[in-house]
């Protein structure tokens, strides 16, 4: 396991793969704090393997779909999580996103079960369930910030089907804690070793929120856990899963049965991550919705001749063609993860360069998605796109919104159903249209998040 990150590596400009002008002294480090995207975007144009010089980290930008399969599936062993992940450790521990194996296998083989398809099934009544809720609040004429709306839906989903329990009431505060976690994690003094552990001790304004979030998200779990155990319950749901680990499920016989602590930090990795991908994208497929008026007619002209003015089910699925093509078009436009990182632990070699210890690996997702090599018109939301021809030719890794590999999302599954079951719930009886005073933008935090929320008028159709 992978507990302490090698150091930078230094490695002599003549060896390193191409890549943009390295301003001095800091190099790239100042555009890419203040938005890395368009660096990326910059860098990517001067080939598939890209040197960037984010001060002091030697970055290697990946940008081609056989070069990121390499790193995620051929070599997935010689490397290790992004440097930012210490960061994200002040909020989920060693989670099975944060953790390093063996813990991670470990921990990805006893939750597995919980993400069969056959019990992922079982959840659509109460993803249904919830959107209808959250449809009938709506108003006719109303503006709402389509970001909390979907954020509140989708949190609600992940507590019951995944825990058991009902967060209505706390729901919105939960939300802000999350939310104000990732602001947090993804602050730049956070980003680099030597600064991080002053930042967190000292009393600095976003410090003191975070810890006092922290605090009530520990005393959620902690209720929530004990609740669990003082209770008959027969249901097995993913709660029930961690608490009954015993010594025969580990990977190991160096591991010892999972702690309360460790239970507390997947509890809080799936409350954190299990709502965000979903809402996010979620966010965005409205956001494209409401600014591609054919395609929400489009959209709601086959939820008509499929639903005709039921609430859809789980047999419905396979019959929402188009819904599910909208949704993986606004995926592959504004892939709620933007970037992958990887560190290497040990070297390996791509495109005839050998990538040093200790040197960052991002695979840029936003930039991949939308390479005109593999997407015609890749800069327009065009769901028809999504063919079964399309797709079959299409790399693996030119569209990974989940990721790939050993640590492919364990949720993948879980959130295409729950997306697609939101959607054709609300977008049969909604319509959505922008709000003209507001400007669109984004802002790359660990997800791709809206700047300023998504605000929106609703018309009931």
């Amino acid at each position: 396991m992978v507990t302490t990150l090698p150091p930078n590596p230094k490695v002599p400009p003549r060896i390193l793969p191409p890549g943009p002008p390295e301003p001095p002294i800091v190099g790239q480090a100042v555009a890419y704090h203040w938005n890395p995207i368009p660096l990326m975007r910059e860098a990517a144009r001067y080939g598939d393997l890209v040197t960037m010089s984010v001060k002091p980290w030697l970055v290697y930008l990946v940008n081609h779909p056989e070069l990121i399969q390499e790193v995620l599936v051929t070599n997935h062993q010689r490397v290790g999580r992004w440097r930012n992940v210490e960061a994200m450790k002040y909020l989920m521990g060693d989670g099975l996103v944060t953790s390093d194996d063996p813990i991670h296998l470990r921990q990805r083989r006893l939750m597995q079960p919980v993400f069969r398809q056959q019990l992922i099934e079982s959840y659509a009544q109460i993803m249904i369930a919830y959107a209808e809720e959250r449809s009938r609040s709506w108003e006719d004429g109303s503006r709402v910030n389509m970001e909390r709306e979907m954020r509140d839906l989708t949190l609600n989903i992940v507590a019951k089907t995944l825990f058991g329990i009902d967060l209505s009431d706390e729901v919105r505060r939960i939300g802000a804690a999350l939310e104000l976690s990732n602001a947090y994690m993804s602050t730049r003094f956070n980003q680099y070793e030597r600064m991080r552990a002053l930042y967190h001790r000292l009393p600095l304004p976003l410090t003191v929120r975070f810890k006092h979030h922290l605090g009530y998200l520990n005393r959620v779990v902690e209720e929530l856990i004990s609740q669990r155990k003082s209770t008959v319950d027969e249901r097995f749901d993913l709660l029930a899963a961690l608490l009954e680990i015993r010594d025969d499920e580990t990977v190991s016989p160096n591991i010892e049965p999972m702690t309360e602590q460790q239970v507390r930090d997947e509890i809080v990795t799936m409350l954190a991550v299990g709502h965000e991908t979903v809402t996010v994208a979620l966010t965005w497929t409205w956001y494209l919705l409401c600014t591609h008026p054919r395609v929400q007619t489009q959209l709601q002209a086959e939820l008509d001749a499929v639903l005709a003015g039921r609430s859809p089910t789980l047999d419905d699925l396979p019959n929402l063609e188009f819904t599910e093509k909208v949704f993986r078009e606004a995926m592959r436009l504004y892939p709620p993860i933007w970037r992958m990182g990887r560190v290497a632990i040990e070297p390996l070699e791509l495109a005839g360069y050998e990538i040093p210890v200790g040197a960052m690996i991002c695979l840029p997702t936003m930039i991949i998605h939308r390479d005109p090599r593999f997407f015609d018109n890749a800069a327009e939301f065009l769901p028809e796109r999504w063919t079964p021809e399309f797709r079959d030719g299409l790399h693996r890794f030119a569209y990974f919104p989940f990721g790939g590999g050993p640590r492919l999302c364990i949720g993948e599954g879980f959130a295409w159903m729950e997306a697609k079951l939101i959607l054709a719930t609300l977008a049969q009886r909604w319509m959505v249209q922008p709000d003209p005073q507001h400007q669109i933008s984004y802002l790359p935090l660990i997800s791709l998040r809206p700047k300023n929320g998504m605000p929106m008028f609703l018309s009931q159709r």
